[in-house]
């Protein structure tokens, strides 16, 4: 009697976890397919565009105007003067001042925000 509560529990919980599985798998499309073979699968993820701005912590994922400074917001990975702030997409030296290029970095700059940004006061009950 107790192996055969063990074959039916063993069965429901194969069926369950096989359920659960095929019902969070959207069905592929002949598009999706083809992209899925030659992409990485984790790609989408990371999919995203992200702009900082050159002067301070601020980050977006629209391009735009900074609207702590005004400053225009860079693509992320993309290379500006800190003189003149002329933009490349490569590095190496600026072509007006011949100072170094530097690259924006949108996680490093929402990580020192983070570091730096003052926790929350919690309300002190009485």
């Amino acid at each position: 009697m107790k192996k055969l509560i063990l074959v039916i529990a063993a069965f429901s919980f194969a069926a369950i976890v096989s359920a659960q599985s095929a019902s969070s798998v959207p069905p592929a499309t002949s598009a999706t397919k083809s992209s899925a073979t030659t992409a990485n699968p984790n790609a989408a993820a990371h999919a995203q565009v992200w702009y900082g701005c050159p002067k301070c912590d601020f980050t977006s994922q629209k391009d735009g105007k900074c609207p702590k400074d005004g400053s225009a917001l860079l693509k992320d990975h993309s290379y500006f003067c800190p003189k003149c702030n002329m933009t490349s997409g490569a590095a190496g030296k600026c072509t007006h001042d011949g100072a170094d290029l530097v690259m924006v970095n949108c996680k490093a700059k929402m990580m020192d925000a983070r570091k730096t940004a003052t926790p929350p006061v919690h309300a002190i009950s009485k």
